[in-house]
């Protein structure tokens, strides 16, 4: 009988909650059974497949809920930038049951005063560090002459899988700067941080039955598959993050400038013990690697798929190179204000790549009003960027690779506010930098070499990998790089 009388009371709960719901100025959107809502009609990874047909029906901004939470999507790029420039929506969401995967501190997930002085802080030494500048260049410029010299010249002319030595490359540039530690193009020992984080992100059915019913975290975690979790998400911190964290604290000097980004931790952490904790300064590695490394991997493999669907950018941008750089010299950074192709090429790679299509949710702290609409405190905001990026409006003919929307009459680069594979606003990605430099060399570099193809008989179709949490990469493709 108790049983009984709990169930009504929660389904007359939820049906109050569902007719409340629909008497506010709301956005619009479906409405679907109460609680339930859009739980299961929303696709769980590549949740902007779903929310594009939304789109198409709702507007440039409108309303899904799953389980109670409300979360709005908005797809106009003004709209956008409006809303992630309040003060009022700089939350990420917090779920107490996810704090064994550190979720409460560090960069990218932490709230209030932590995320404002650990992004504050992380930013400064970044700039200190070089970030964007010469220092960052050599390291980029290590990891490039490996690729280019024990991984593509070997293989000059043939089918060749890349994928895993680019991953390490990119990889271990962050590392170098995180801990000053210059790993071969053939250690892969950076590259177990990502891997990692890709395999945790494989189980979101898992995630959300625990913030569903917290309750379940009070089991045995091997009997609700915790524990396996648990020892994938542990094993880098536990083998590269954990003592590197150790090494440095036996040498770093805590009042002379600092060698890298874990002696910036550990000197933040003698100043402020209690929020620079060894959990907080884990996290905010791992986060490093997230803001700079996946995005980065994937965009270049775009921009490699995309330079040989269409041939003819290929031969423009290899021209752009050597006539600015030449044969004898590696490009650098200061080479890019007389390359405007090559940068159009890039911003149109991070156009059609969409690397980021939803990006990580918002939540607002305050109800806030916004494209005439009232989005109610503790509300999700997703960033649809996807619609953004292949508006047609926005930009024409959003199917085809073409750099020169990026350029104006006289050839110069001529930025357009609605590209923003970033994000914008406060929680903006702080790794822009690194990766825009990344990129540049990266593909400056390899077309300077050698001109790329596809294998005879083989034509990429443009689909993305359908299990990638987050990011959007490109299915895996061989090329063959020629030297020109």
């Amino acid at each position: 009988m108790l049983l009984i009388l709990v169930v009504l009371v929660l389904v007359v709960a939820a049906f109050v909650l569902y007719v409340k719901d629909g008497d506010n100025n709301r956005p619009p959107g479906p409405r679907g059974l109460p609680f339930i809502q859009q739980t299961f009609s929303v696709e769980l990874v590549r949740k902007e497949r779903t929310y594009m047909k939304l789109a198409k029906q709702y507007g440039p901004i409108f309303q899904v809920s799953a389980f109670g939470i409300p979360t709005v999507i908005i797809s106009d790029p003004d709209l956008i930038r409006e809303a992630f420039s309040l003060p009022t929506t700089t939350l990420r969401p917090y779920f107490k049951v996810l704090e064994v995967f550190l979720i409460d501190v560090g960069i990218v997930f932490s709230n209030g005063e932590v995320w404002q002085y650990t992004r504050r802080s992380t930013l400064h030494h970044l700039r200190n560090l070089g970030m964007g500048r010469s220092k960052l260049e050599g390291v980029i410029h290590d990891q490039i002459s490996g690729f280019l010299d024990e991984v593509l010249a070997p293989s000059e002319g043939r089918p060749l899988s890349f994928d895993q030595s680019l991953r390490v490359a990119v990889a271990n540039i962050i590392w170098g700067t995180v801990s000053s530690e210059q790993f071969a193009i053939g250690d892969t020992r950076a590259l177990a941080v990502m891997d990692s984080f890709d395999e945790v992100g494989k189980h979101l059915a898992l995630f959300g039955m625990m913030i569903v019913c917290p309750a379940l975290m009070k089991l045995p975690y091997r009997l609700t598959g915790m524990q396996k979790l648990l020892d994938i998400f542990e094993l880098p911190i536990n083998t590269l993050i954990q003592p590197a964290i150790h090494a440095h604290a036996q040498t770093v000097d805590l009042d002379s400038e600092p060698r890298d980004y874990i002696d910036c931790l550990l000197q933040e952490q003698h100043r402020n013990p209690t929020l620079f904790t060894n959990r907080h300064m884990q996290r905010c590695i791992l986060d490093l690697f997230v803001a700079g490394y996946d995005t980065t991997t994937s965009t270049l493999r775009w921009a490699f798929c995309f330079l040989c669907t269409w041939p003819e950018v290929q031969r423009r941008l290899r021209a752009e190179i050597l006539a600015v750089v030449g044969e004898e010299r590696p490009p650098t950074l200061a080479d890019r204000p007389r390359m405007p192709y090559t940068e159009a090429v890039l911003m149109e790679t991070q156009r059609l790549g969409d690397i980021a299509p939803v990006g990580i949710e918002h939540v607002t702290s305050e109800t806030i009003q916004l494209g005439g609409y009232t989005i109610q405190r503790g509300t999700q905001l997703h960033a649809l960027l996807t619609a953004v990026h292949m508006n047609p409006t926005l930009f024409p003919e959003p199917d085809q690779f073409r750099p020169e929307r990026f350029l104006n009459a006289d050839g110069k680069v001529q930025p357009n506010k609605a590209l923003m594979p970033f994000s914008v606003g406060r929680r903006a990605c702080l790794g822009e930098a690194m990766a825009r430099a990344e990129l540049f060399l990266f593909v400056t570099s390899v077309l300077q070499r050698y001109t790329l193809r596809f294998p005879d008989g083989f034509h990429h179709d443009l689909s993305c990998l359908e299990h990638k949490q987050i990011i959007r990469e490109p299915t895996p493709f061989d090329l063959v790089f020629e030297r020109a």
